[in-house]
């Protein structure tokens, strides 16, 4: 299991609710949270943030899914000293079920197994924070120091409140398509989801949401829109890498990129963009996946304690140079339209001794196995290990495996492609059509 907000132990019999937290707390093990936590009920956190004028610290965790484990754990027993002392200054709730999420309040990147917003009792969000990307997601974009900047700057917003409203508008979403995640038609593929018999399931899990939210839409044969395929991009792809140990600081911006040609130096300090607070890469990222394209995002920066400008110019498809393969749902999208495993991205080495330059260049290592090869036995049967996928319909410009399979998932269910792959060194046809 990976990349999951919530989960309940499988085969845990459902109680009331209360009784029924407590023994998914004693099941999880989830039972060493120190100082004050509101467990797995927003309505009680949000009741006692109105109470008390505090402001909101929600975090939302698959508690036995490995990564943001050690980080999870430092958070939940307040092992910091200072990030303790300003955590006693929110009303701090723990939420462990994805079932019954509103997902037009809840929108943040579903592939994560942390994740923490800070909010108003009113439901006003000042900022999220918890990122992940790197090789196979296994890169945790968090740091104890950075969350402690994130809360400071939450608490000043908070101070500010509600004469700053209008400045945290564009952090509430559009609303969804479905209410909550069990409306999803593509998430009954998942029996333990959503039970055939309407009884409450017994695991919902965050990435669950986001692949049936995909799959539903292709099924339907619907359009399928970037933003949910390449969905929250790293600040990385524009040009910029923000030091994790601050608020939103560039440390380092890629030559040749929008961001720097947009102005953005090394140091900076991003206090807005877009019009909207910002206090983490998570922030950085709601803008990025918000954002329209083609389109220009306006940023305010404090640059050695004096206000700047910059801007990010967004061209149509930017986001397609993001990486998705570390995300759960590329798993069946291998399984059903390839049956294979992870695909290789071929050495700059491999590719001088096949007389390949730049471009596609994917080797097959190991193929799925057999009882996911049956869902496309077609693909199973055409290619071989060690077959180097170099085309697809002709195109030698997409963007590595998830370009590969980010093409053949717009595809229709039905339609055809056509790989061209290096077979014993020759260039070999694969007519393909896509489940």
């Amino acid at each position: 299991m990976k990349l999951c907000l919530a989960v309940v132990v499988a085969g845990l019999a459902f109680l009331p609710p209360q009784q029924d937290k407590e023994k998914v707390r004693e099941n999880l093990k989830d039972t060493d949270l120190v100082g004050t936590w509101i467990y797995d009920d927003l309505d009680a956190g949000i009741a006692e943030a109105k109470k008390s004028g505090k402001p909101m610290l929600v975090t939302l965790r698959c508690v036995p899914c490995v990564t943001f484990k050690t980080f999870d754990r430092q958070v939940r027993t307040r092992e910091d000293a200072e990030l303790a002392a300003l955590m006693e200054k929110f009303v701090c709730v723990r939420l462990i079920q994805a079932y019954g999420m509103d997902l037009s309040f809840f929108q943040f990147d579903m592939d994560l197994n942390w994740s923490l917003v800070l909010m108003n009792a009113d439901r006003t969000i000042y900022g999220r924070y918890g990122s992940k990307a790197g090789e196979r997601g296994k890169s945790e974009r968090v740091s104890i120091e950075g969350l402690r900047k994130a809360l400071e700057a939450a608490l000043e917003f908070h101070k500010g409140y509600p004469g700053n409203k209008k400045d945290f508008e564009g952090k509430t979403g559009a609303p969804a398509a479905w209410k909550t995640p069990e409306l999803i038609p593509d998430m009954k593929r998942w029996p333990n989801a959503v039970p055939a018999d309407g009884s409450r399931p017994k695991c919902i899990h965050c990435h669950m949401v986001h692949e049936a939210e995909l799959w539903t839409l292709r099924g339907s044969k619907q359009a399928i829109p970037d933003t949910l395929l390449w969905p929250y991009p790293m600040p990385d792809v524009v040009g910029l890498s923000l030091d994790l140990k601050e608020r939103a600081t560039v440390k380092a911006v890629a030559e040749g990129s929008p961001a720097e040609k947009g102005g953005f130096k090394a140091g900076d300090s991003i206090r807005k963009l877009n019009g909207q607070p910002i206090l983490s890469v998570a922030d950085v990222q709601w803008v990025l996946q918000t954002a329209k394209e083609p389109c220009s995002i306006e940023a305010e920066l404090d640059r050695g304690g004096k206000v700047e400008k910059a801007s990010i110019a967004l061209a149509e498809g930017w986001r397609r140079k993001d990486d998705f393969t570390w995300r759960t749902q590329v798993w069946r999208m291998r399984h059903q339209f390839l049956g294979v495993s992870p695909l290789e991205n071929l050495s700059a080495q491999d590719r001088e001794k096949l007389g390949i330059g730049s471009g596609l260049a994917l080797r097959i290592k190991a193929f799925a196995p057999d009882f996911v090869k049956e869902k496309n036995k077609e693909a199973a049967q055409k290619l071989q290990k060690e077959d180097v996928i170099i085309e697809v319909d002709g195109r030698k410009d997409l963007n590595g495996e998830a370009g590969l399979l980010g093409y053949l998932f717009l595809k229709k269910p039905g339609e055809s492609a056509e790989l061209t792959v290096l077979r014993g060194g020759q260039p070999t046809k694969v007519p393909l059509t896509l489940p």
